[in-house]
């Protein structure tokens, strides 16, 4: 199966079908979110250095990493996508994947300013 096989449906660069939005947007967010935790996750196994249990750290960053958008990510790329349709809008694949790197970038900054809560 290669790139052509995928069935997005594109026409003249924009997405024109419900699930092709949704879809678009909600990949952008797994890969931008994956990608945000990889490195913070390497980050924490350089920085504990010996540590027997920095093995772990990177597992648990990146499985933290593809269930935020698996759960909060499905719901917002669907209420944007209902966004689009209903106000008559036409989704570019560009508008796609800022949408997506927009959605990690709020979901990292609420988890972040979460923690602040605690201490």
């Amino acid at each position: 199966m290669g790139w052509t096989d995928i069935d997005i449906q594109v026409t003249n660069g924009d997405l024109t079908t419900p699930y092709g939005m949704w879809r678009e947007i909600f990949i952008w967010c797994l890969i931008s979110s994956l990608i945000i935790h990889l490195v913070a996750g390497l980050l924490a196994w350089y920085s504990l250095g010996g540590h027997p249990i920095a093995v772990y750290a990177v597992p648990v960053f990146l499985l933290a990493g593809f269930l935020t958008p698996l759960f909060a990510g499905t719901i917002t790329s669907a209420v944007i996508m209902f966004v689009y349709q209903a106000g008559d809008f036409t989704m570019s694949s560009l508008d796609a994947f800022l949408l997506g790197v927009g959605q990690t970038i709020l979901f990292t900054f609420v988890a972040a300013s979460r923690i602040y809560v605690t201490l």
